[in-house]
């Protein structure tokens, strides 16, 4: 009941761009920044335009925002940035997009997982090979299994600290 509650909560006090950006409605996002509408807004959970328009695919949306200068780099509450949430997704095209507009490969959250630990432990092969060619780090040594296994135990491991 607490989540439904919460999204009750959330559906009344979010700005509705928030939901236009999750239905890729181009128009309605571009009247909202023609309205002079912040592009880097964030919802209650720190998620911005940007990252939501990236984390579900929408490769248009990403394109308009980051023309509107959105944050490349910004990051949610738990301290991931949008490429580690599309590495996590699997979206390549987005991915090069957000590289192109200057996102930081290399930056790691609290748990020191950057976006190509998120590419290995969730498979996104093309990723992995991506990340490691432009990666200013050399890349991990081992079996693929083996790395693949290191990068999922990150996300269970508690961060030491």
């Amino acid at each position: 009941m607490r989540a439904w509650a919460d999204y009750l909560k959330t559906a009344q006090t979010e700005n509705p761009v928030f939901e236009a950006v999750r239905h890729n409605d181009y128009n309605e996002v571009m009247t909202y920044l023609k309205n002079l509408g912040n592009p880097n807004l964030k919802n209650h959970k720190g998620h911005s335009l940007l990252m939501l328009a990236a984390y579900n695919g929408h490769l248009s949306l990403v394109s308009l925002l980051i023309s509107c200068h959105a944050d490349v780099n910004s990051r949610d509450q738990s301290g991931n940035t949008i490429l580690m949430g599309v590495a996590f997704k699997g979206h390549d095209k987005v991915a090069r997009q957000l590289l192109r507009a200057g996102a930081d490969l290399n930056a790691r959250n609290p748990k020191g997982q950057t976006a190509l630990s998120f590419a290995e432990a969730f498979g996104r092969d093309d990723l992995v090979r991506l990340f490691n060619e432009l990666q200013s780090e050399p890349p991990a040594q081992g079996s693929r299994f083996w790395r693949r296994l290191q990068a999922l135990s990150q996300f269970f491991i508690p961060a030491r600290g």
